[in-house]
């Protein structure tokens, strides 16, 4: 690490402390902690939001699965995008759950169905988040020690200190100060500030790969990654023999990442929408659930950006580590990784060792604070939302008296600052025995793999019933669970022949629990539950949530859910979207069906690819700008908007019966 580095990565944690004394100010109430007021817009939520799963461990997930697959994986990735864009295009789950006005998911259930279920749901929520982020400290820490290329110890004041777990202390309380600091505003804005400087770090680290290796020398060594007969580094990354990582269609040796992974991956993608809580903060502090929805629109080209970014990491790592013209980085790098003991250590941590010897002095700087920046980004969130839930749907569902709005932020602090200890108590004495995002899956299915009947059944089906959520939320439990600990114990057993790993127990458990919602449902429906009313809409309708716009007219619109809060702007961005996925859509499956019908050379690919990764980067890079430009628009809308909003001492979490206490008040004023 030069100087260079060091003063970017200090002045970085100097504008977050800056932000994060200013936001504290403005955090004035209850709603304001929980969700920014609900006062952020569509480009804030897109930047901020997405780094909240742009985290540190969710990166080197990534650096596992493409260094393993390569661009052969980022073809049945890229359908992703378009799948998460048609998605959001319909507004699906966030818009209705927005409508509820809800500030926890939990809150929702309750007013849905019943406040024993809401405690259930709080409550599998907590501990899946608690235990998917837990393991966050860890590969945060290890991914700053070898990439800064820290000692393992160090002497102070006479006391050898690990600085593996120094390391996690100082991550893991800076991201604790942040959450308690303003709640959900101060994490915002700091999001946003670490969003841009992602974007800064990610174009560059591009430009350099691409330009120092050169695309021949890249795609050459790619191309004879298929048959070269170099040992791995790491165990636990070796691949089979013609495997390709340029033609998908040769990547069916792969137990880990092939095409079944993909597949698997995309049902999880549409449960988890909306469902899962790790960004709580962010699906409730939309200005209107429109605002919410055109945040998810444009996330869809936030997520593609990160994506490229990662794969684009690694077509640099891989070139670096099995060209032969680098032999001395290649020596370097081999020397590091021998002196990792756990094959699973060994594993997250490769990458950063070969970027520590691959990016120059400012773009190491860059790096650093992009990853730090995400690890801070996901694990404020994580924490804040985490903390919330356990407040707000298991301790206060139980109280009689209710809290003061000062007593209410108090006990919220109180819970996130609990959640960072337990994370990294966690860390200090947990080995992570999977791939990085297979363990994402499995814990993210304890709630989800239960909840997302709940939710979805809850929000779009009004025979639905509160037995039927009780029954499938538990089924979806109990199978999570036990798959975490068969995995845990037998982390290499087979099944029929098939490895067990988390992303299958995950799809097992949320296809039986949904089994048993709609059979335990259609057995006990008496009585269709009022939607109008919890989604207020029709006589039920809040005036500050409804958009006005003149209404339209078109079939057309109407048949792809343009509605009348769309603006001119909105229909650009909205039919731009769908221009897209189409077109992308249009190659996927035209390239599937060419390649099943007809052989294919790697020559092809090669120059496919250049096509391809050149569109995205110099499409992805103006987005960025963008969006940048937008969100900076929006912080300053929301400090305005925070400086005038009236507060609502209500509008806690509440529920009154089947309806939110907070819209007792509403209707009062």
């Amino acid at each position: 690490m030069h100087k260079v580095d060091w003063l970017i990565i200090g002045l970085f944690f100097a504008a977050l402390a800056g932000i994060a004394a200013i936001t504290n100010r403005k955090t004035k109430s209850v709603a304001g902690f929980l969700s920014s007021e609900r006062l952020a817009g569509r480009y804030l939520l897109t930047i901020a939001g997405s780094m909240a799963f742009c985290s540190a461990i969710g990166n080197v997930g990534d650096f596992e699965i493409y260094y393993r697959n390569g661009l052969a994986g980022y073809w049945w990735n890229m359908i992703r995008v378009p799948f998460a864009t048609l998605i959001a295009l319909t507004g699906w789950v966030i818009y209705r759950y927005r409508q509820t006005r809800s500030l926890t998911m939990a809150q929702f259930l309750e007013a849905r169905y019943s406040r024993g279920l809401r405690t259930l749901a709080g409550f599998a929520a907590f501990v899946a988040g608690l235990l998917n982020c837990a393991v966050f400290p860890m590969v945060t820490a290890n991914f700053i020690i070898y990439f800064l290329g820290l000692p393992l110890h160090f002497n102070l004041l006479g006391i050898i200190c690990s600085t593996y777990h120094v390391t996690m202390f100082i991550m893991v309380s800076a991201a604790v100060l942040l959450a308690v600091a303003g709640g959900q505003i101060t994490i915002m804005v700091t999001d946003f500030l670490q969003g841009v400087v992602s974007n800064i770090a990610l174009i560059g680290c591009m430009a350099f790969i691409i330009f120092y290796f050169g695309w021949d020398t890249i795609m050459d060594t790619f191309a004879g990654a298929e048959t070269l007969n170099q040992p791995e580094m790491v165990s636990r990354l070796a691949r089979q023999d013609g495997v390709s990582m340029i033609h998908p269609f040769k990547i069916g040796g792969l137990k880990d990442f092939g095409l079944p992974y993909f597949a698997m991956s995309f049902f999880m993608q549409f449960v988890l929408t909306g469902v899962w809580q790790g960004n709580a903060g962010y699906v409730t502090a939309a200005k209107t659930p429109h605002e919410g929805r055109m945040g998810m629109i444009l996330g869809g080209w936030r997520q593609m950006f990160i994506w490229l970014g990662n794969v684009v990491m690694i077509m640099g790592i891989f070139t670096l580590v099995k060209n032969p013209e680098f032999l001395a980085q290649q020596e370097a790098i081999r020397g590091v990784v021998s002196g990792v003991e756990s094959e699973f250590l060994q594993s997250q941590v490769f990458a950063s060792i070969a970027l520590s010897k691959l990016l120059p002095a400012g773009l190491l700087g860059f790096f650093a604070i992009y990853m730090i920046g995400a690890s801070l980004s996901t694990d404020d969130s994580y924490y804040h939302a985490w903390g919330s839930i356990f407040l707000q749907d298991i301790v206060m569902p139980f109280r009689k008296k209710p809290f003061t709005p000062k007593e209410h932020m108090k006990y919220l602090r109180i819970s996130i600052v609990g959640m960072g200890a337990f994370a990294f108590l966690f860390s200090c004495i947990w080995e992570l025995k999977d791939f990085i995002q297979m363990w994402f899956q499995v814990t993210a299915a304890i709630y989800v793999g239960g909840a997302s009947c709940a939710i979805i059944g809850g929000l779009y089906w009004k025979r639905g019933t509160t037995a039927g959520a009780w029954a499938g939320m538990v089924s979806g439990i109990v199978l999570s669970l036990g798959g975490i600990a068969f995995n845990q114990l037998c982390p290499d057993a087979t099944l029929f022949g098939f490895e067990i790993d988390g992303l299958k127990v995950a799809v097992f458990a949320t296809l039986v629990s949904y089994a048993i919602y709609v059979s335990v449902s259609l057995a006990t429906c008496k009585e269709p539950f009022n939607l109008d009313r919890l989604l207020h809409r029709g006589k039920y309708a809040v005036k500050s949530d409804v958009v006005e716009n003149t209404r339209i007219k078109s079939r057309l619109a109407r048949a792809l859910a343009v509605t009348d809060e769309f603006s001119l702007t909105d229909k650009i961005i909205y039919f731009g979207a769908y221009g897209w996925i189409a077109v992308w859509a249009l190659i996927f499956i035209g390239g599937t069906v060419w390649n099943l019908t007809h052989e294919v050379p790697t020559s092809a690919w090669v120059k496919w690819w250049g096509i391809h990764l050149g569109i995205e980067i110099i499409f992805g890079s103006l987005v960025m700008v963008w969006y940048s430009i937008g969100g900076t628009r929006d912080v300053a809308r929301l400090f305005k908007g925070l400086a005038e909003v009236k507060i609502n001492t209500f509008d806690d979490g509440r529920v009154s019966g089947d309806h939110q206490l907070a819209d007792d008040a509403e209707t009062d004023a």
